[in-house]
C-alpha cells in the first residue's frame, strides 16, 4: 500500500508542471495583450524632434526596463507555449508576441532563436516567410552591421533626429522586390509612413526622405 502512495505521490508530481504550463498557456493572449500595453504606453509618448530632450531620454530609460521584463516573460510563455498559433490563439496574439521580440534588442540570440522560429513554421506550412519575420530578420541584421534584405530600418544622426535614411540596404531592387512579395509598400511610400508616425512631419530634407527605426 506504501509503496502505492508513493507511486502516486510521484505521478502527481510529475503533472504539476504540466498543469500550470496549461494554466499560463490558457491566458497566453491575455498576458501578451498586457505586455504589449506596457510596451505602447512608453513608446506612445515618443518624439523623434524632441530625442534628445531629458524628458524623452528618461522615456527611453523607462523603456528599457519594461523591454528587459516583457523578454523574460516572453521567454518562459515561449517555453511553455510555442510561439502563438494564429488558428488557436488569433493573428494579433502572434503580431503581440513579434512586437516584444523586436524590441527584445538587449537578447540578440533571442531574437535569432525567434527568427528560426518564423522561418520553421513558415517552412512547415509551405509559406513564403511573413512581415514579422522582415522586420525582426532586418533588426538582427543591422545590429549584426550586415545590409538589410527588406529594407524596414531606419536610422538618423543624434544631432538631426528627423534627418533620417535607411540602414545599409542589399541591392536596391532585390529589396523592393522581396517587398512586393510579402505585400508591403515600395520603400520611399513606407518612409514616408514611417516620418509620420515618428512625429517627424516637420522640415525632413528631401535628399533624406526617411524615418527613426521603427517599432
Amino acid at each position: 500500500m506504501q509503496n502505492f502512495l508513493n507511486a502516486l505521490g510521484v505521478a502527481i508530481a510529475a503533472t504539476l508542471p504540466c498543469a500550470a504550463a496549461q494554466a499560463a498557456c490558457e491566458d497566453y493572449t491575455k498576458k501578451l495583450r498586457t505586455m504589449v500595453s506596457a510596451d505602447q504606453a512608453l513608446r506612445s509618448r515618443l518624439d523623434f524632434s524632441k530625442i534628445n530632450t531629458p524628458a524623452q531620454q528618461k522615456i527611453g530609460a523607462h523603456m528599457a526596463v519594461i523591454d528587459r521584463a516583457n523578454t523574460a516573460r516572453l521567454k518562459v510563455l515561449f517555453a511553455q507555449c510555442g510561439f502563438p498559433d494564429a488558428e488557436k490563439h488569433g493573428e494579433r496574439a502572434g503580431r503581440d508576441a513579434w512586437l516584444l521580440v523586436q524590441h527584445a534588442d538587449h537578447d540578440r540570440a533571442f531574437q535569432k532563436q525567434t527568427l528560426a522560429l518564423l522561418e520553421k513554421i513558415a517552412a512547415e506550412r509551405g509559406e513564403l516567410v511573413g512581415r514579422n519575420f522582415a522586420y525582426l530578420s532586418d533588426r538582427v541584421a543591422v545590429a549584426e552591421r550586415r545590409p538589410q534584405l527588406y529594407g524596414t530600418q531606419l536610422m538618423s544622426l543624434p544631432e538631426k533626429p528627423c534627418d533620417v535614411d535607411f540602414d545599409p540596404l542589399d541591392d536596391r531592387q532585390k529589396v523592393e522586390a522581396r517587398r512586393a512579395a510579402l505585400n508591403m509598400p515600395p520603400l520611399d511610400i513606407y518612409k514616408e509612413m514611417v516620418v509620420k508616425k515618428a512625429n517627424c512631419q516637420g522640415d525632413v530634407p528631401e535628399t533624406r526622405p526617411a524615418s527613426p527605426s521603427p517599432p
